[in-house]
């Protein structure tokens, strides 16, 4: 099976309202149950260049390797306390996972395109009040010591954090004085292998909290004469302060 036509504008579109790793979840999943592996391996190599995020689901899907799962628990771990978050950045598998477990909490969705020019309207449709659209103008309403600035991390190694282009016209000198708290969620779990096309570098150390995916299990080892037995327990957060 050849790839779909027009499968990149199709990946934009998508991509504009779910978000680039929601979207590549979704067209990674489709493209295997229509051709496997040689058609994602396909979409890759055509695509994979222009939709960084689409090559890393791709490439983690060929290798067999676990996504990060999206749990929100540290990111509601990192917010006890405030009573308002504004998100920048769009990713829907991220705020469905989040946005419903934030009751008492004023949530704002930054409405600002990043690059890729979203139907706020529509994106915010789906979530039935829980989030409003919030424009730049409107930062300061936003701003108290109990407000929390979130936005949606593609990769960091403990240095660099890949980021939103909107994060930068938001996480300012003057404004991030305003905050409690800055956090990065990184989705991802480790940098992308190919150039971060939409994306733009800043530093881990801006964030107050950057949380990574949860630890995953480890495998239960196998002892002399073939008896499996647990892994011993460790102390594991799944959020780390950023240094």
């Amino acid at each position: 099976m050849a790839l779909p036509p027009a499968l990149g504008q199709a990946f934009r579109m998508v991509a504009s309202e779910l978000g680039m790793r929601s979207a590549a979840r979704l067209f990674v999943r489709e493209l295997m149950e229509a051709g496997g592996a040689p058609l994602v391996r396909e979409a890759r190599d055509a695509l994979g260049r222009e939709f960084p995020v689409l090559d890393f689901i791709a490439e983690q899907r060929l290798s067999g390797g676990e996504e990060a799962p999206i749990d929100p628990q540290g990111v509601l771990d990192a917010l006890r306390g405030v009573t308002r978050l504004l998100v920048v950045g769009l990713e829907a598998d991220g705020l469905d996972a989040l946005a419903p477990r934030l009751p008492g909490v004023e949530v704002g969705l930054v409405t600002d395109a990043g690059g890729l020019d979203p139907d706020f309207r529509r994106v915010l449709a789906n979530y039935d009040g829980l989030m409003v659209p919030v424009g730049l103008s409107e930062l300061q309403r936003w701003a108290g010591r109990r407000s929390a600035l979130l936005t949606f991390v593609y990769g960091t190694d403990g240095h660099a954090a890949h980021v939103s282009p909107s994060w930068l016209r938001v996480s300012g000198p003057d404004v991030r004085t305003q905050f409690r708290s800055l956090i990065g969620w990184d989705i991802l779990g480790r940098p992308m292998t190919v150039y971060p096309r939409w994306m733009v570098e800043t530093s881990a150390g801006d964030f107050s909290r950057l949380v990574g995916p949860p630890p995953r299990a480890a495998a239960p080892e196998p002892e002399r004469g073939g008896v499996v037995t647990s892994p011993r327990p460790r102390a594991t957060t799944p959020a780390s302060e950023a240094t």
